[in-house]
């Protein structure tokens, strides 16, 4: 049950992302030349990364150079790759789930985009020619992007994001940090990646020593709607369950729930709901739109959260990156369960 309840939340994920994110002019034109690439230290390789395939059973691959031609089909990992200044190494990347980080858009705007919204064909991709593939784990089946161990035996490497393995229920220890480091040696950066990593560390530090003696955990849910009376809410087995206990919280659906009705939202008095949102016309929705939208859903509107007005909005991006958005998403979380605990910023 739990296995189909993930296909569908997946599904669900790809049919409102392309709902409600803006259109943008797609190509699959490559460089006739290989990518260029600053200089990496030849004593960084090999390095053989640990990692798993769709079903979570560990895989590794020994990297022998630093990877050249990288095809990502996880927007998340396109901006942890282009927050490391790689952005010569991607070859091609899937259209963001919304506008990118500010301080990432530029770089962003300048990659090949793939022609599938979400998960590219194996033709594609191998037409291409890469030497790393990364993505989400429900990409690398046989019927989409294809079996880890199958590009293995084309010498073509795999890289599936932690965050995005939900039978391991995620954390910030064990699967933002770990990508982080990963690309580090992959990449042979690993002085910049241990760094940030540590700046990481001493922002979650902060919010820790701010929020732990909370008398009282407030409770949310993390509620996602799909339109039609059909909605989802996360559980445990996703990332931001962790991100909601960090920042002092308590998220009360502890089962996966996707495409059920109001009733089951309604089961729930939450302190604050946490409601992903989705871009529209290339921007996000703001705090005003995020409540208006949430209002508007009759069945909700007399939750106790939601009179209240206490809903925290998260857009889809960010709840769902497990890269450079993670600790941002945590502060935006813990301010404005306790503001009285961030005097600072408000």
């Amino acid at each position: 049950m739990k296995k189909t309840a993930r296909i569908l939340l997946a599904i669900a994920f790809a049919l409102t992302v392309l709902a409600f994110t803006g259109c943008r002019a797609l190509s699959t034109t490559v460089p006739a030349k290989a990518l260029s690439a600053g200089p990496l230290p030849a004593n960084a390789y090999p390095v053989t990364i640990a990692n798993y395939d769709t079903d979570g059973n560990p895989y590794s691959y020994r990297y022998d150079h630093a990877p050249n031609r990288v095809v990502v089909s996880h927007p998340g990992a396109t901006e942890l790759l282009l927050e490391f200044g790689l952005e010569d190494r991607i070859l091609a990347t899937v259209a963001p789930y919304g506008p990118p980080l500010p301080r990432l858009a530029e770089k962003y705007a300048r990659l090949t985009l793939l022609k599938a919204q979400f998960v590219p064909s194996q033709e594609e991709v191998l037409a291409m020619q890469p030497d790393l593939i990364i993505g989400w784990a429900h990409h690398f089946v046989p019927h989409e992007l294809g079996e880890v161990r199958t590009w293995g035996k084309r010498s073509i490497a795999t890289y599936i994001l932690p965050s995005s393995m939900t039978k391991s229920r995620p954390t910030v220890e064990t699967a933002v940090y770990p990508a982080i480091a990963d690309i580090g040696k992959i990449f042979g950066i690993t002085d910049q990646t241990d760094r940030y990593i540590q700046q990481l560390q001493t922002r979650i530090n902060r919010i820790k020593a701010s929020v732990q003696s909370v008398p009282r955990k407030k409770t949310v849910i993390v509620l996602q709607n799909h339109g039609n009376g059909r909605f989802t809410l996360y559980d445990e087995s996703y990332l931001i369950t962790h991100l909601v206990d960090i920042a002092g919280g308590k998220n009360l659906n502890e089962r996966p729930a996707t495409f059920v009705g109001a009733e089951n939202i309604l089961a729930f008095d939450p302190d604050s709901i946490i409601f992903v949102t989705f871009s529209k016309d290339g921007e996000e929705l703001t705090h005003q739109q995020a409540c208006a939208e949430l209002r508007s859903i009759k069945e909700l509107s007399g939750m106790r959260a939601v009179r209240q007005a206490n809903i925290i909005d998260l857009p889809f991006f960010t709840v769902n990156n497990g890269g450079v958005r993670t600790i941002d998403a945590i502060e935006k979380i813990a301010h404005e369960l306790y503001p009285e605990r961030f005097p600072e910023q408000h």
